[in-house]
């Protein structure tokens, strides 16, 4: 009996560091940050305002020369306009879980695609989990 219970421990003590790792999902800001940081055209639009995507939600963002800081949906967002594409980083804490590559199409309109992170080195990300995404201006902020 007593071989029993230490085999079911070791199980929940491995299943439990299985959890653990899976907590951490993602790649540190400081990879992202520096994925931005090589987006560096002059920008050529504006995307302050308040947004809308179908599959996040609302967008509200703030620009301050090519940084972009705001939420979308349920996540802060990090990210940088270069000439008319639009490059964001959806983080929890100090993990980004997501990051968006977007071109305008029009005043009203970004489109592209966003991928969800699932690597801890640089941006190797599960490109099966990559997903259009469009975003439609809603509001200018007030």
């Amino acid at each position: 009996m007593n071989s029993k219970n230490d085999c079911f421990k070791t199980i929940l003590v491995i299943c439990f560091g299985f959890f653990l790792v899976s907590c951490q999902l993602g790649i540190p800001m400081s990879e992202g940050t520096k994925w931005l940081d090589s987006k560096n055209d002059k920008p050529e639009i504006s995307i302050a305002g308040a947004w809308t995507a179908e599959e996040w939600g609302t967008a509200i963002f703030k620009q301050e020369g090519k940084n972009i800081t705001g939420m979308l949906g349920d996540y802060p967002v990090k990210g940088v306009v270069s000439g008319t594409s639009i490059y964001l980083l959806m983080y929890n804490k100090d993990r980004v879980e997501y990051f968006a590559e977007l071109k305008a199409s029009d005043d009203k309109t970004l489109k592209g695609s966003y991928t969800k992170c699932t690597s801890l080195d640089q941006f190797k990300a599960d490109s099966s989990y990559t997903r259009s995404m469009s975003i439609i201006f809603v509001s200018p902020l007030r």
